[in-house]
């Protein structure tokens, strides 16, 4: 998958989870509201309905002189009165409404009807006691769901011929009356209506919400993602690809360099081993010469090999080929190398190998590099007269084979033990800073990752440092090759033929 799609499935994920964050705090939002909104509509209809209700009341309390006096002034009872009324016309509208109920409730009722249940009777207890004038909540009522609202009804002049003083005697009406006073509660309007319209219009409106709300999300992120296509997504896919033509050219000339630099260097050595043979027995000047140039080409070489090896990992190319490996070989190849330099420099260079370590699968030109810039380093800052080890130990519990070079050199500070592990980087040791590209330790570490394995230090300033490279023993009896009887891919203890 290239960068620009990578970019658009990682914008698609990011869009598609803040679509899915708002949807769902939008939805839970709209549902808080939503109980909220319905108990503000039914509470304004109820209170609408009580309204309606005390206005009939009120209507038939101030009607009461005019019904009980005859034409000629004279006082006659009708039985038509505020609560005989108010409850008739409350039966009424429940009989010919749709699951609404309304009904008048007191304490000590005068009628069975008039009993209050449970919401009504904590309603009066709140009107009593809390001084509140209404009470409301939404309950279950007949199996159904509803909400209940209760207003109080207070004792007012009028009432005070049925239900005031003297307490016990019979009013006009027959009914004994209570000795009530001015303010006494005398009772309450009960309110039940069916809320199951109100929440299916709750549902619809939340829908059609959610839909407009779902629409304009995907409108939105339309725009976005083609924003982001056009004014981001599509700058860097030609960004990306400019990089990776400039990346491409940039190989070719190193795969040209590579060439153009190694075959003069490799000529100039070639030519120079015929002029030190041809040199034997001549001036001393002119093999001091010869031996000069061959050390510098070498050393040119090797720097020109760090450079390409460097260039061909950051692009992706060191390609690591596993075979048959002979670690002595490897060695031996580094110490031919290493010999007259630290003859040179008057370094005494120590070696110390397990000859138990059996052939290894692993990438011979890779070990090689390793150990030549490590060796070299340790030539290259060891004062004359100092040694440097090499060591190659098995390790059997572990598995692995460890590879140490071991120096009486300066030392590094322990600040520096990270940095010159980093690209281009030296360390100038007794205020010297020797000469190189800064990138050995850096390829170092790199191809010991590659092997799957380690690099570490351990340094003391004034007295040495010892770099330690563990690699996984994979030898060829533990890539399945391992069959009974000898083992032929396995040293003898004890140095072959032909090692010093």
């Amino acid at each position: 998958m290239s960068g620009t799609k990578r970019l658009s499935a990682k914008l698609a994920l990011v869009i598609a989870v803040v679509v899915a964050v708002g949807a769902v705090a939008f939805l839970a939002w709209s549902q808080s509201n939503q109980e909220e909104a319905i108990r503000s509509k039914v509470l304004a209809e109820a209170r609408t309905l009580n309204t309606e209700m005390r206005a009939v009341w009120d209507y038939i309390d101030d009607a009461q002189p005019s019904i009980n006096t005859n034409a000629d002034g004279s006082y006659d009872f009708k039985g038509i009165y505020c609560s005989i009324a108010g409850k008739g016309i409350a039966k009424r509208f429940t009989r010919e409404s749709d699951n609404y109920v309304i009904r008048y409730v007191r304490e000590n009722p005068r009628s069975g009807t008039d009993e209050p249940d449970r919401f009504e009777q904590t309603a009066l207890n709140h009107f009593t006691v809390g001084g509140s004038t209404e009470h409301y909540e939404f309950a279950e009522y007949d199996g159904r769901p509803v909400f209940r609202y209760a207003s109080v009804l207070p004792i007012k002049p009028n009432c005070l011929a049925c239900h005031g003083e003297p307490a016990g005697e019979p009013d006009e009406t027959g009914f004994l009356r209570e000795g009530m006073a001015l303010g006494d509660v005398a009772g309450a309007v009960s309110i039940v209506i069916p809320v199951e319209s109100y929440r299916e219009e709750a549902r619809g409106e939340l829908a059609s919400s959610v839909l407009f709300f779902c629409l304009l999300v995907v409108a939105i992120v339309a725009v976005v993602f083609i924003a982001m296509r056009r004014w981001v997504a599509a700058p860097l896919a030609r960004a990306n690809a400019q990089l990776e033509a400039e990346s491409k050219q940039k190989s070719d000339f190193l795969a040209i360099m590579s060439h153009e630099l190694r075959t003069p260097l490799a000529s100039i050595i070639a030519f120079t081993d015929i002029w030190e043979k041809a040199s034997e027995g001549g001036p001393v000047d002119q093999a001091r010469l010869v031996a000069e140039i061959k050390q510098n080409s070498t050393q040119l070489l090797e720097m020109v090999n760090n450079t390409i090896d460097v260039a061909r990992l950051e692009a992706g190319r060191m390609e690591i080929q596993r075979e048959e490996t002979d670690l002595l070989d490897v060695l031996g190849t580094v110490f031919a190398v290493a010999d007259p330099i630290a003859l040179k420099r008057g370094v005494r260079l120590e070696r110390e190998v397990d000859y138990t370590i059996p052939i290894m699968l692993t990438d011979d030109e890779a070990l090689r590099k390793i150990l030549m810039n490590l060796v070299g380093n340790a030539l290259k800052f060891t004062e004359p007269g100092g040694t440097v080890w090499v060591r190659a130990l098995r390790d059997c519990a572990a598995g692995v084979v460890v590879l140490q070079v071991e120096d009486t050199g300066c030392g590094i500070p322990a600040a520096d033990f990270e940095r010159i592990f980093g690209k281009f980087s030296q360390t100038a040791r007794d205020g010297n800073m020797e000469t190189g590209s800064g990138l050995g330790l850096f390829l170092v570490r790199s191809l010991a990752e590659h092997l799957g394995g380690t690099v570490s230090l351990a340094s003391e300033v004034g007295r040495g440092s010892t770099f330690t490279v563990v690699l996984p023993l994979m030898s060829c009896e533990e890539d399945g090759e391992e069959a009974d009887g000898p083992e032929p891919n396995k040293r003898k203890t004890g140095e072959p033929e032909g090692e010093e």
